[in-house]
């Protein structure tokens, strides 16, 4: 067996700063390497175009683009890019955040697919990366499941973290190129080619939507919507075939219709039917999480299957005697209120003492309650998110900072008594890149401020619809309060045993509401 050749690379310093130990992988064009920083206690990840391509002027240009496209975009779930340059053997490279986590195409690869409820949260963060890669002027134009790393970030799991913008497209006049973007030459993974990029068409933002609706296909089912030995049979699928809804394929794994809906928009054939922005696809994925996080609330809480005749009914607790009544709280009282005034009134209006419009009402109470809880769990997400943001980008701000303070010692080192061309060169290059990194770090900090105010604002609208809600609830709570009074008063039948025990049970819940109240007075029945 053949000694290994040992990489000439391992052991050399790129830039005066960062040595190379390790080697970590080879991509298509470059060779990815682990550094260290030779004065800060950092590691970094170098990625070097391989000798081969230098001849090659479009594997030159697609380098060259990914580090400018990479630095444009300064966002939590995307890598960052800290220094662009070239070796004195004429080798392109690029420094950037060195990160240890799963591949998203290794964790598929090991689980099959993965529950909703983990989706959920990575295909959120992926549409809030995309939604500032846009608003950049940058399309990826090639997110697949290889191009996305899972991390773990201070103690939270499962953060996104978006990998190479080697074939990326700048919205920007000075940075295209025909011969890189030439009619004929189509570039990205079949599998996740939205039709305009596999019909070589003119692309912006929605086609990264596409390949985030395959993702989100994938993610719960295993599998993306179409796939075949030949290349060619894919792409015309994605221009001629419409994929089957994910939870047609699981029908084990209770995925909710509104998520098929999501994926569904996001993989419309043509772009002006799917969604706008990704800012719009984030927030549906969210009203999604809202949704799932209701429906195990319920499951968690309903002690039997609903009945077909009749709507699903509030969970019941059984809780009867005096004694265990004086040991709720008033919320948990009004709460057992409720349940008993639905079950009551559902009892009454089957037995014909009750019109049949107080069923609908009931049925009203059902879907404002569902709605309640989902605003909820939306808010609760959205106050999470303050933390995240803070602490996502407070990480970010301090990357650049570090890396402000590295480039201008090394200025500072430049700036001797005996400054040489080659010297002079080199420091307006560095003195370039720290300006560069200001500006990004400015717009870091604006961002965090424009994401917080919106997080905000968001956070009212939900809270204003969630009281909405709960005045709906209480008029009806009061409404079908009040017509159970009426009939205890004016129909003898109320008083059977069946309706008695629970009108009796209503009497002492509402007495202890009132002791809990004392000394404010009586209970006002809309607490009912």
């Amino acid at each position: 067996m053949k000694p290994t050749t040992p990489d000439p690379l391992i052991g050399k310093t790129i830039a005066g700063r960062f040595r190379i130990i390790d080697l970590l992988g080879k991509g298509g064009m470059g060779t990815v390497y682990l550094a260290e920083h030779e004065t800060l206690p950092r590691r970094f990840a170098i990625k070097i175009l391989r000798s081969e391509y230098l001849a090659n002027e479009l594997f030159v240009e697609r380098f060259r683009r990914e580090a400018i496209a990479s630095s444009r975009v300064v966002h939590p779930n995307v890598v960052y890019i800290t220094d662009f340059g070239r070796l004195p053997e004429g080798n392109f490279y690029i420094v950037m955040e060195f990160l240890e986590g799963t591949g998203l195409d290794k964790l598929l690869e090991s689980q099959g697919r993965i529950p909703l409820t983990r989706a959920l949260p990575i295909l959120i963060q992926l549409a809030d990366a995309l939604d500032h890669t846009h608003k950049m002027g940058v399309i990826h134009r090639d997110l697949k499941a290889e191009n996305v790393l899972l991390v773990e970030e201070r103690g939270r799991v499962d953060v996104v973290k978006i990998l190479d913008f080697g074939i990326a497209r700048l919205m920007v006049p000075d940075c295209t190129n025909s011969r890189i973007t030439s009619h004929g030459q189509v570039f990205g993974t079949p599998e996740y080619m939205s039709p305009e990029q596999a019909s070589d068409k003119a692309l912006d933002g929605r086609s990264d939507l596409y390949s985030l609706g395959v993702l989100g296909f994938e993610l719960v089912t295993g599998q993306p919507p179409f796939l075949s030995e030949n290349p060619t049979d894919i792409l015309h699928a994605h221009l001629q075939q419409m994929p089957p809804p994910p939870s047609s394929l699981v029908a084990d794994s209770h995925i909710p219709r509104v998520f098929d809906g999501v994926v569904l928009r996001c993989l419309a054939k043509k772009p002006q039917e799917r969604y706008a922005t990704a800012g719009e696809v984030r927030a549906d994925l969210l009203k999604v999480q809202g949704v799932m996080m209701n429906l195990a609330s319920q499951l968690a809480q309903l002690p039997e299957p609903p009945q077909m005749q009749r709507p699903v009914e509030l969970p019941r607790r059984a809780v009867d005697s005096t004694a265990e009544l004086r040991t709720m709280s008033l919320l948990e009282l009004r709460a057992l209120a409720q349940e008993t005034l639905v079950e009551l009134t559902l009892r009454l209006v089957e037995a014909g003492l009750l019109d049949i419009a107080h069923h609908r009402i009931v049925d009203n109470i059902i879907h404002v309650q569902n709605e309640i809880t989902s605003f909820q769990g939306t808010i609760a997400v959205r106050e999470q998110e303050f933390e995240r943001i803070r602490a996502e980008f407070n990480r970010q701000e301090n990357a650049l900072r570090y890396s402000i303070l590295d480039l201008t010692h090394e200025i500072k080192q430049l700036s001797g008594a005996t400054t040489t061309l080659e010297r002079l060169a080199r420091k307006n290059e560095l003195t370039a890149q720290v300006d560069s990194l200001k500006e990004r770090l400015a717009a870091l900090s604006s961002e965090k401020r424009e994401k917080i105010i919106r997080l905000n604002r968001e956070l009212e609208q939900f809270r204003h619809l969630n009281e909405e809600r709960e005045q709906a609830s209480a008029g009806y709570y009061s409404s079908i309060l009040e017509a159970l009074n009426q009939v205890r008063v004016n129909d003898p039948r109320a008083s059977q045993l069946k309706f008695g025990m629970l009108f009796e049970k209503l009497d002492r819940i509402r007495a202890n509401m009132d002791a809990l109240r004392q000394p404010s007075g009586t209970m006002d029945e809309r607490d009912a």
